[in-house]
């Protein structure tokens, strides 16, 4: 398989899922395909996501109000996350005197522990 499934595959892939409990995370609007030529496709990112509801209702008998909570979270954390790597990013071009000021306030505020 390549990084674009079609529905089946992921149904094939995920043994407790089913095309009706796709469907049901759509509606959610927790897990959205990618329209291709070919069809609806899901991409890796995606497949983990189904794996990851189909897990926290399954084991953890999570409801659909929550669901839909933990994910909402977990995306805002993971945007979180990339814009917090930018900014690594951003501090790592900066010349050695800025990035040793930088870490001696991030230091002082308790940050860098």
């Amino acid at each position: 398989m390549n990084n674009a499934f079609a529905p089946e595959q992921v149904i094939d892939a995920i043994t407790s899922l089913t095309a009706e409990r796709l469907s049901h995370f759509e509606r959610l609007c927790i897990v959205t395909p990618v329209n291709t030529s070919e069809g609806p496709r899901y991409h890796t990112l995606d497949v983990r996501r189904i794996t990851l509801l189909c897990e926290l209702t399954d084991d953890f008998d999570v409801n659909e109000d929550a669901l839909v909570i933990i994910m909402s979270l977990l995306d805002q954390l993971h945007g979180a996350h990339s814009k917090l790597e930018q900014v690594v990013q951003a501090i790592g071009a900066e010349p050695t005197e800025i990035k040793v000021r930088l870490s001696r306030r991030l230091h002082d505020t308790g940050l860098a522990d």
